[in-house]
C-alpha cells in the first residue's frame, strides 16, 4: 500500500515593504475632520446619587459638565451606570441632559451575567 503524506503551507506575509511609507492624502473639500473623542461614565445609585467618576454631582451639574464638554471636543460619548434597583425615571432623566447637551453617542451598561441561579418561566 502507498502512503502520502500531506504537506501544508506556510503562509508568510513580509511586511518589511510596507513599514516607514509616508502618505499624502488627497484634498477633498467634503472631507471630515477627526474629532477628538472623550468619554465620560454618570453612575446612578438605587438612591438616587448621581456621580461622575467619584464625585456627586446633581443633574443641573451634569448637564453643565456634558455642555462644557461637547464645545471642548466637539464629541462625547456618555456611559451610564445605573443600579438595578435604580428608578428608569432616573437614567431617562441623565439620558435627556446628554441629548439636550448635543452628546451623539449614549450607552447603558448592563451586566451579561444573570446573578441567580432559578429562572423563573412564565
Amino acid at each position: 500500500m502507498i502512503e502520502f503524506k500531506k504537506k501544508t503551507l506556510k503562509l508568510e506575509f513580509n511586511l518589511t515593504p510596507l513599514i516607514d511609507i509616508s502618505v499624502r492624502l488627497p484634498y477633498a473639500k467634503t472631507a471630515t475632520p477627526i474629532q477628538k473623542t472623550e468619554e465620560l461614565t454618570v453612575y446612578l445609585t438605587a438612591k438616587g446619587e448621581t456621580f461622575l467618576g467619584k464625585k456627586q454631582v446633581s443633574l443641573e451639574q451634569v448637564y453643565q459638565i456634558f455642555c462644557h464638554k461637547i464645545k471642548e471636543t466637539n464629541y462625547l460619548m456618555v456611559t451610564i451606570k445605573a443600579d438595578k434597583a435604580t428608578p428608569i425615571e432616573w437614567v431617562v432623566r441623565v439620558i435627556d441632559r446628554a441629548r439636550l447637551a448635543g452628546v451623539r453617542k449614549i450607552f447603558i451598561v448592563t451586566d451579561r451575567k444573570l446573578k441567580s441561579k432559578t429562572i423563573r418561566k412564565h
